[in-house]
């Protein structure tokens, strides 16, 4: 499988490396493509590559570490890196270039948590004639937070750069599954809804030799050697141990539709005071939780905030999976895939929505500065809402995961006309609805009368 759209951080990291000494934290949640980023630019390179491994003590470590370098770059017999110190020692003064990634370093925080405050230290006092490029990557964003990005972190501004990795877009995916021989949209679609932007997924899809969708169903997830079997739980158990069920429990509730913390507390039966350090677990360590609120409400003072799963495996596992392991681990593979399939075209409609929101906000942000979601209590919601006050102008576009017949594309725009009346400050604007769906009958009629329309061709071109 080729190397995909990563030229600008090959390109942040060629000029770090041609300016060394130099240090770049590079974050991103799991199987996003990190490791594989540093791969490609070690090629051709003098590299070395460690990976933190939190079930090993700090001796076991560095034992390791001290033997990597010794095989790969013949060190004399007196030099000893198996303490913390010489090691640090031996990376901040050496003077030829060399490229040194260390994966998982957050993990130091649990195994030797001496070893960040050591790097400090060394990395402020190293030789002027060092030529190290010293690359450290993490998964769990909140703990690099903590160590390289608020104001008390020990090696705050220490890092020439932070590069977050994120997952693919959707029409980076649609070009990579286009190379692997998928050119059916409506293939390339259902695979986005099910693994994501994440390159990972697509490398075994590649691998097994999938060929489409339901191929992907069936030599991925739904057969005795599945390499996605227990993927999520695999995760979970690694990162929070014990506790992992919990967590699984509350991934399952916000892939079913529960949103409101308090819905998600009856269905885990975590009390809603006890949610919070869950919720920071899976939105700033693993990344595959975000909070939205309606975009009319100020961050600070907003109460109606909503949980959405932002990563689409975990949705899926979440929502079919989970609920039925049971019968999964039984092997019992054929009622969990019917299931998935007679549901499958309710289930993706969350899923589109969140591509269109996310396409058609990136087309009109320049016109309309505040954008996302809207919704109130009483149950009223508009997919997509943007806002310009000083120009006096609304816009609200409705989602639908379907084609549309010309009758009830314009029900659902008249429906929508009737919500953004409901909005606080609106009335008085001028105002424009449009639809997003699959496909719209009628569609130049409809635009000839002032209604904006994107189908799916529209929102991935």
């Amino acid at each position: 499988m080729h190397f995909y759209n990563r030229e600008k951080e090959l390109a942040l990291m060629s000029l770090l490396d041609t300016s060394k000494p130099s240090f770049l934290v590079i974050t991103g949640k799991r199987r996003v493509g990190k490791t594989e980023l540093i791969r490609q630019f070690s090629k051709n390179r003098q590299a070395l590559y460690f990976f933190v491994d939190s079930n090993k003590s700090i001796d076991i470590l560095m034992d390791e570490f001290d033997r990597l370098v010794r095989e790969e770059m013949d060190l004399p017999g007196y030099i000893n890196l198996k303490e913390p110190e010489n090691f640090l020692k031996f990376i901040t003064s050496y003077d030829r270039d060399l490229v040194i990634a260390i994966d998982e370093f957050q993990r130091f925080l649990k195994v030797y948590p001496p070893f960040i405050t050591q790097l400090q230290r060394y990395w402020d006092m190293k030789a002027d004639n060092c030529r190290v490029f010293l690359i450290v990557s993490g998964s769990s964003i909140g703990m690099i937070r903590k160590i390289f990005i608020e104001a008390q972190a020990p090696l705050f501004k220490r890092a020439d750069n932070i590069l977050t990795l994120r997952p693919f877009t959707v029409r980076e995916t649609f070009a990579m599954l286009e190379d692997l021989g998928v050119t059916d949209p409506r293939e390339k679609l259902n695979l986005y809804f099910l693994f994501g932007g994440t390159v990972y997924y697509y490398r075994l899809f590649e691998k097994y030799q999938c060929t489409g969708f339901l191929d992907a169903l069936d030599k991925l997830l739904f057969s005795e050697f599945a390499p996605l079997k227990d993927e999520v739980r695999d995760v979970l158990i690694e990162e929070f141990g014990k506790e992992h069920s919990t967590y699984y429990e509350i991934i399952s509730a916000i892939s079913q539709g529960k949103c409101a913390m308090s819905e998600i507390s009856e269905m885990t039966h975590v009390s809603s005071s006890s949610l919070s350090p869950y919720f920071y677990d899976l939105i700033d360590l693993l990344g595959v939780v975000e909070h939205r609120i309606p975009v009319t409400d100020s961050p600070k003072k907003s109460k109606r905030g909503r949980y959405f799963l932002k990563d689409n495996f975990f949705r899926f596992y979440g929502r079919f999976m989970y609920p039925a392991l049971s019968q999964y681990m039984a092997g019992n593979y054929s009622s969990v895939m019917e299931k998935v399939l007679q549901e499958w075209q309710s289930y993706t409609g969350k899923i589109f929505e969140d591509i269109c929101r996310e396409l058609i906000s990136e087309e009109l942000s320049s016109d309309y500065p505040e954008i996302g979601s809207w919704w109130n209590r009483r149950g009223d919601e508009i997919d997509i809402l943007g806002i310009d006050r000083e120009k006096r102008k609304v816009l609200a576009v409705e989602v639908k995961n379907r084609e549309l017949t010309g009758d009830e594309t314009r029900r659902i725009l008249n429906s929508t006309a009737e919500k953004v009346k409901l909005i606080e400050g609106v009335p008085g604007m001028e105002i424009r609805v449009g639809i997003a769906a699959r496909k719209i009958e009628d569609r130049e009629l409809l635009e000839s009368e002032g209604f904006l329309m994107w189908e799916l061709d529209d929102i991935l071109r």
